[in-house]
C-alpha cells in the first residue's frame, strides 16, 4: 500500500524533483576570443530561485600544460581574494564572471568557474579562451595611417593657402605709361 502511496503521488513529486535537481550552471563549454591588450570577460552565469544564495565563487585556470592555477575567490562572507598568479594583478569579479585586463597569450586556456549555492549545491561551468593578435594590429595600423593622412593632407592645404595669401601680399602693382620717348610709372 505504501508504493501505491508514492505511484499516486509521483504526478507531483516528478515535477518538484526536475525543479529541485536542475543544474544551477548551463552545462555548455563557452568559447571565448580575446585579442592582444584588450579586456575579456568570461562568463558564469547561474540559474538561481529567488530563495537560493550564492555563498562563493572561484576561478581556477587550466592551462594546456593541465597543471590548475588558482585565480581569484568570492565569498559572501569574506570578500573577494585574489591568489598568486600572473594573473594577480589584472582579475576582478563582477557578478559572477571573471574580468582579465590587458590579456596576454598565455592567458589562453580553460578557465573553470565553480559555484557554491545555498542549499543547491556547488556547481561548475567551463569557458575557453583563445588570445589572437594579429586582428588587434592591423585595424590599429590602418586607424594610424589614416590619421596621418589627413593631418598631412591639413598641412600642406594650410601650408599652401597661407603661401599663396604671402604672394599676394609682396606682389605690387607697377603702371607705366609710354608717352613717345618718356616712359613713367608710379
Amino acid at each position: 500500500m505504501f508504493t501505491v502511496t508514492i505511484c499516486s503521488m509521483s504526478p507531483l513529486v516528478l515535477p518538484w524533483l526536475i525543479y529541485i535537481m536542475i543544474p544551477v550552471l548551463e552545462a555548455q563549454e563557452v568559447k571565448v576570443t580575446g585579442y592582444l591588450g584588450d579586456d575579456v570577460t568570461l562568463p558564469c552565469q547561474a540559474i538561481t530561485r529567488p530563495e537560493d544564495r550564492i555563498h562563493q565563487v572561484r576561478w581556477e585556470l587550466e592551462p594546456p600544460d593541465g597543471k590548475k592555477i588558482n585565480i581569484i575567490y568570492s565569498n559572501s562572507r569574506f570578500g573577494v581574494t585574489v591568489a598568486e598568479s600572473f594573473l594577480k594583478e589584472r582579475v576582478k569579479i563582477k557578478e559572477q564572471s571573471l574580468i582579465i585586463r590587458d590579456v596576454e597569450m598565455r592567458d589562453a586556456g580553460t578557465y573553470i568557474c565553480s559555484i557554491a549555492v545555498f542549499p543547491r549545491g556547488s556547481f561548475e561551468g567551463t569557458t575557453n579562451l583563445h588570445v589572437q593578435g594579429a586582428m588587434l594590429i592591423l585595424p590599429r595600423m590602418i586607424a594610424a595611417g589614416v590619421f596621418v593622412l589627413i593631418v598631412v593632407t591639413m598641412l600642406v592645404t594650410t601650408y599652401s593657402i597661407i603661401i599663396r595669401i604671402r604672394r599676394k601680399a609682396l606682389v605690387r602693382h607697377r603702371v607705366c605709361t609710354d608717352a613717345g620717348d618718356l616712359v613713367m610709372c608710379e
